[in-house]
């Protein structure tokens, strides 16, 4: 069963992105640095959900839940074409399929707060012989539009690049190589690219096909934006691992936790998730 929910966080996961409601407030000193950080904890959300799974609730009956937690996106999975449903050691992990999404199958009417729509395609992949928690996912323009009542708030996001997710000495580790060509709103577009590695400690021992027990996650990595010309990296540095309790099953599934993203002159922006399902606070810290 939680191999089956694998994929299916994934699938939830790559909807996960925000715009104005995990943004900062008026008047904060760098707008970059806290674009940047808003989109990584996107991803940040996304990764949780790739390591630690979703709800029964949110799978159809008869989809495997492997691929939906691989492919995590909320609510309706199903809207994409699946090229091939082979699953040669049985794990919930295709061996090698591609998921196309496409409208008007993938229209969202009702989003949070919006309507969302889905395009482009996500690979899977199981490079392991044996049944296990390994598996590979490859972005391909995969993108989703989000239009908000309030234009100002609707964006869209078009990402490329790949993850994968492996058990190494006891822990789950998701690497996770990514590119995305983002919309801020009236802040304009960006380029952001993300290098981030998040390890998986769980609180009790891991066993394969059980749920996946509480824990925390620490992150490390880099995270780059190119805007307007100008290219800011940031150093990903985890301040308090992210707690991820076994009993919150709302997204975004971080029950406490708070990540910094610093750049060469020591400022950074510190964003924080304060409780299960609820969005971080953003804040940029000058130094």
């Amino acid at each position: 069963m939680y191999r089956s929910m694998l994929v299916a966080a994934l699938l939830l996961a790559a909807c996960s992105d925000s715009n104005g409601d995990n943004g900062p407030s008026a008047g904060v000193d760098n707008s970059n640095a806290v674009d940047a950080a808003t989109a990584s904890a996107d991803e940040t959300e996304q990764a949780v959900d790739a390591i630690a799974g979703t709800t029964a609730a949110l799978a159809p009956a008869g989809l495997r839940a492997a691929d939906l937690r691989a492919l995590a996106i909320p609510l309706r999975p199903l809207c994409a074409t699946v090229s091939s449903s082979t699953d040669t050691d049985g794990d919930g992990t295709v061996d090698n399929a591609t998921y196309t999404y496409a409208l008007p199958a993938c229209a969202l009417a009702s989003f949070r707060g919006g309507s969302l729509e889905l395009t482009g395609a996500i690979r899977i992949a199981d490079p392991d012989p044996q049944p296990g928690y390994t598996y590979q996912l490859e972005y391909q323009d995969f993108k989703w539009n989000m239009a908000m009542p309030d234009t100002t708030q609707s964006f869209a996001t078009t990402r490329n690049g790949v993850r994968s997710l492996a058990l190494e000495n006891g822990t789950l580790v998701l690497t996770s190589s990514l590119s995305m060509q983002r919309g801020f709103g009236v802040r304009g577009d960006a380029n952001v690219g993300s290098e981030i590695r998040s390890v998986f400690s769980p609180a009790a021992s891991l066993t394969f096909g059980l749920p996946m027990p509480s824990g925390e996650i620490s992150q490390s990595g880099t995270v780059t934006m190119l805007r307007r010309g100008v290219t800011e990296r940031y150093e990903v540095r985890t301040q308090t691992p992210l707690s991820i309790d076994a009993t919150c099953a709302a997204y975004p599934r971080i029950s406490a936790g708070e990540v910094h993203y610093v750049l060469a002159d020591s400022s950074y922006v510190k964003v924080a998730w304060p409780g299960c399902g609820l969005r971080p606070t953003i804040e940029f810290v000058a130094p």
